[in-house]
């Protein structure tokens, strides 16, 4: 999940709690004792509900973390490989090229 989409969603929520709280207050037939249990429980609710979208998110980022490294282990992998294949390819077009220019000179000089 994006942390815009996260950061939009813990706003509606909020919104959301705020709207129901300001209108529980306003329409609530019940006494005030009450509805401050009620208001109570609902920050509660909303307070677990941010901790545990908080561990949700650490624990996103902890796996984004782990799968990163492996990735980035496994393209130092390849690289290495293809790096050590074009040495060994330089070496053998090295070597050619000085039996070329060996054999170029020979013919020069007359043999």
């Amino acid at each position: 999940m994006s942390h815009t989409k996260m950061g939009s969603q813990a706003t509606i929520f909020f919104l959301g709690a705020a709207a129901g709280a300001a209108v529980a207050l306003l329409t609530a037939p019940a006494s005030g004792a009450r509805t401050r249990r009620r208001l109570r429980r609902q920050g509660e609710e909303a307070a677990d509900y941010l901790i545990d979208t908080g561990r949700e998110l650490m624990e996103k980022c902890e796996d984004l973390y782990e799968r990163s490294g492996e990735v980035v282990e496994d393209a130092g992998h390849e690289l290495s490989g293809k790096y050590r294949a074009l040495r060994e390819y330089s070496r053998q077009l090295l070597d050619e090229t000085e039996a070329i220019l060996r054999r170029t000179k020979l013919a020069a000089i007359g043999r």
